[in-house]
């Protein structure tokens, strides 16, 4: 059987646990299990709180860049060169030639009426907004992380601070059953 040294093994490895936890538990300046138990709540409910600001911002940076895409669709050499030919005949020759080029650029003037976008913003400056969104996303990701450390141990911390007090718990009515 397992005997007497696993019992001592177990034992030693609750203590350890115990020490552990409790030295947390002080760490974070709680004095109840109910304090412990909000604290959990709450870091829950921030955690929560900043995937939804994260799934917001992705939205937005997918818009963006999806912008962007259209813009540079837009604005291609391409419309250019057709203003520089000189004939009707040289003109059809170069939208044929380019006709690809033609069909993405309508693309995109169906996609910015669609999105009644009359005034297309500048590239550079959509750019930098992009990439302001990716470095505020990337500080949300780590708060994000961070978050979610501190809402695993806390939840760590409950469910052993629950084991310490029902051992005590079992320990008390041992007591009792012997004393009758």
């Amino acid at each position: 059987g397992k005997g007497r040294g696993y019992e001592h093994w177990a034992k030693i490895h609750n203590l350890k646990q115990a020490a552990k936890t409790l030295n947390v538990y002080q760490q974070y300046g709680f004095t109840s299990p109910e304090q412990l138990e909000a604290a959990v709540d709450t870091a829950y409910q921030e955690m929560r709180q900043t995937s939804g600001k994260l799934k917001t911002l992705e939205t937005k940076l997918q818009g963006k860049k999806e912008l962007q895409h259209q813009v540079h669709a837009k604005t291609k050499p391409a419309r250019d060169g057709l203003k520089a030919q000189k004939s009707e005949k040289a003109r059809a020759a170069y939208r044929q030639a380019n006709e690809s080029d033609f069909i993405i650029a309508e693309a995109a003037a169906r996609y910015f009426k669609a999105h009644s976008i009359t005034k297309l913003p500048a590239r550079k400056a959509l750019q930098a907004e992009i990439e302001q969104l990716i470095s505020e996303k990337d500080g949300l990701y780590n708060t994000y992380h961070e978050q979610k450390q501190r809402f695993k141990e806390l939840q760590t911390v409950k469910r052993n601070i629950d084991q310490i007090l029902r051992r005590e718990e079992l320990h008390r009515r041992k007591e009792q059953s012997h004393e009758r």
